[in-house]
Parts: C-alpha cells; sequence; structure tokens
C-alpha cells in the first residue's frame, strides 16, 4: 500500500497531506484539557529513559508518562508526541524537543529542560553548527520554564546557547550526579555483582562521541588498529567500549577476548567499575570527574573537530590529552598509575558546583511547583 500511495502520489504533495493532518490533530489536540501530569520526553533512546531523566521520573510521586523514541519519528510517533505534549501540565526534556517550533504551550504549561551533559564543555545549540537554522533552534528553546545546569558558570553558557535569559537557567545540578555522589559505592558493587569476570581487572573504558561534518552526524573511525592493542593488553588489562548513545554504528568490527563493546551497559555503571576513562569531547568527563576516576582524552581530530569549547582546551582539561593512537595504552597506564588529581578538582569545582546530591530533590520540587500552581 505505501509504495501504491508513493507511485500515485508526489513527494511534495504527501508533505501537504501531512502537514495538514498535523494542522488538524494538534488543533484536536488543543481543545482537550491539560492533565495533571509530567511527560518526559527524550529522543536519546527507544523505550526507555537514561539515567539522568530515569533518577528524576523514579523520584517524582505523580502522575507521569514516557514519550521515548529517536529520531526520525514515525507519523504515529508524531502524533503521540503531539498529543501528549499538548495535554501535559510539565513537560521534562533531557534533549532537543522539536515541536516546539510547531507548537505554542497553553498557559499553565511548563517545559524543563534537564540537559543530558553536565557542565560547559563543547559547544552546542546557538553556538554550534548545527542542521538547523538560528530561528529554529531558538524556537525549540523559546518555551522553557526552567533550564538545570551543574554550576554558576554554566548558567551563563546555557543560556547564550539557547537565546534565554539567564534567570531561567538555575543551578540546581542534575539528577544523575546525586546518583554518584550518594551511591558510587553501590554502583561499583552492583556493575561487579553483575559482571564477576570483570572484577581485579584493569579496566580501561573508551566512551567516544558522534561526530559531525557540517552539522550532519557522520560515521568515527577511532584510527586504533584493536588487533595490535589486544596483543599489547596485559592479561590483567581489559579495554571496554562505551559508544555515545548517538553512534548507531559499530567500532570493534570484530570480536576480542580483551576488547569487549559495552555499549547496552549504563554509562555509570562502567564509569564505576573503570580504572582509566578514555574520553574526547563527551561529557562523561564529567560523570568521571564525580567518581575521581582518572582520564585521558584521545582526540585525533582535534584539528578539525567542528564544535568549539566553552573552556581552554586541552589546557582546563582533568587528564593528558593525546592526538595520535601510538602509545594509546602506555598513555592510560601512566594515566592510571599518576592520575592528576588537583586537575580533577579544579575541573569538578568549576564544572559541577551546584552537584551536592541533592539535585534531584530540588527539582523535584521546581516541578510539584508547577503542579501546584
Amino acid at each position: 500500500m505505501k509504495e501504491l500511495i508513493k507511485k500515485i502520489i508526489s513527494a511534495e504533495k504527501r508533505r501537504k497531506i501531512l502537514a495538514f493532518l498535523n494542522h488538524i490533530w494538534v488543533g484536536f489536540c488543543l481543545k482537550l484539557p491539560v492533565r495533571q501530569r509530567v511527560l518526559f520526553y527524550t529522543i536519546r533512546a527507544n523505550g526507555a529513559l537514561l539515567d539522568n531523566a530515569r533518577a528524576l521520573y523514579d523520584a517524582l510521586d505523580c502522575s507521569k508518562v514516557i514519550f521515548a523514541a529517536k529520531l526520525p519519528h514515525s507519523n504515529i510517533n508524531k502524533a503521540r508526541a503531539y498529543y501528549l505534549i499538548l495535554t501535559s501540565r510539565v513537560i521534562v526534556t533531557d534533549d532537543y524537543c522539536r515541536y516546539m517550533r510547531t507548537v505554542k504551550l497553553r498557559p499553565g504549561q511548563k517545559l524543563v529542560q534537564i540537559w543530558h551533559g553536565c557542565g560547559a564543555f563543547k559547544k552546542f545549540s546557538l553556538d554550534a553548527h548545527t542542521d538547523l537554522s538560528h530561528s529554529a533552534e531558538r524556537k525549540v528553546h523559546s518555551q522553557y520554564s526552567a533550564v538545570t545546569v551543574t554550576s554558576e558558570m554554566s548558567r551563563k553558557v546555557f543560556a547564550g546557547a539557547f537565546g534565554i535569559d539567564e534567570k531561567i537557567c538555575l543551578a540546581t545540578g542534575l539528577p544523575k550526579t546525586d546518583i554518584i555522589i550518594n551511591s558510587s559505592d553501590k554502583i561499583r558493587e552492583d556493575f561487579f555483582r553483575r559482571h564477576p569476570d570483570l572484577e581485579g581487572k584493569t579496566i580501561y573504558l573508551y566512551c567516544p562521541t558522534f561526530r559531525e561534518k557540517d552539522g550532519l552526524r557522520v560515521e568515527f573511525s577511532p584510527g586504533i588498529d584493536f588487533d595490535a592493542l589486544s596483543a599489547e593488553l596485559a592479561y590483567d588489562e581489559l579495554f571496554i567500549i562505551c559508544r555515545h548513545p548517538m553512534m548507531d554504528y559499530d567500532i570493534l568490527k570484530k570480536q576480542y577476548k580483551n576488547i569487549i563493546d559495552m555499549t547496552g551497559e549504563s554509562t555509570l555503571s562502567l564509569i564505576s567499575g573503570a580504572s582509566v576513562v578514555i574520553t574526547d569531547y563527551s561529557s562523561v568527563s564529567h560523570d568521571a570527574a564525580l567518581f575521581g576516576t582518572p582520564m585521558l582524552f584521545y582526540c585525533p581530530d582535534i584539528s578539525y573537530y567542528e564544535r568549539g569549547f566553552y573552556l581552554k582546551f586541552p589546557d582546563d582539561l582533568p587528564g593528558n590529552m593525546i592526538t595520535s593512537p601510538d602509545g594509546l595504552l602506555e598513555a592510560a597506564r601512566q594515566a592510571k598509575e599518576k592520575p592528576p588529581l588537583d586537575r580533577i578538582e579544579r575541573f569538578r569545582r568549576e564544572q559541577l558546583g551546584a552537584c551536592d546530591g541533592k539535585s534531584t530533590e530540588r527539582i523535584a520540587g521546581i516541578i510539584y511547583g508547577y503542579l501546584n500552581s
């Protein structure tokens, strides 16, 4: 049937028909009553919330619903998203909610951004080259009631990146930082209970982030000779890979006994068990800093990386940076033996100063206030 419709109706006409149907559906949803519930909207996973949003979801004792679907959304998902957005008193998102470009929230509705990444690290939104125009970017972010950030320094950065008033950006900390601060030992114990074969090993956790070209995501090859790395690892050393949620392709092209892709595992769990975190431009560096885990920054493409940074890169990093895969393992071993504790502490203070283990409580209080107003 779909193929027949494609043959009969041109792509341009199909777009116009869908736009008209969306308009009718949105109009219908706007006539429905707003329900006293919290919608958790995410594009970072299918069918589930990740650590940050999940921690807040679990803490709220109220009516709540989840919309979790990676882009692009099917027409059915789009219809469900419009319905939930336009009939929920509070919407909580941890990433872009692009539906805000085409709908205006009704009086009394609130939109809370609990951005997935901590601190003011790599540039994003209006400060970066994305696939959206500046006008579209501003529309996505223009209806926030509150944006939660992890430090006073981050407030100005997020306000500028989203094109909003700095007063809306609140240094509350993020929910996932509470998990680390309050339960780091429990997370570690649970990780090794589930993976007893990893206990006692030196784990080098590699967490690369996604890459872009002209604002569009492209596949990234780290340039690591995994055959050589596998041969070089000692009997008690493991190299574990955890890809960014937006990297829907494999970095590891074959199987090894001592190099494992564990992307399906919770990032916080993996960091808790790691001896060293190897990353690049990912905000997992903030999570590792809270755990106190030594870090190494492997950035083979730093000379042409598009995003840019809010901090002085690499001087302000809580670990050394290397740009060549040669010597990667030796650099990781050195990070384990001689971690720069003073740099980690300074990074944590500047980037995560509002994180004290009570962030979820503060954000939940804001949401309860919206529900009760």
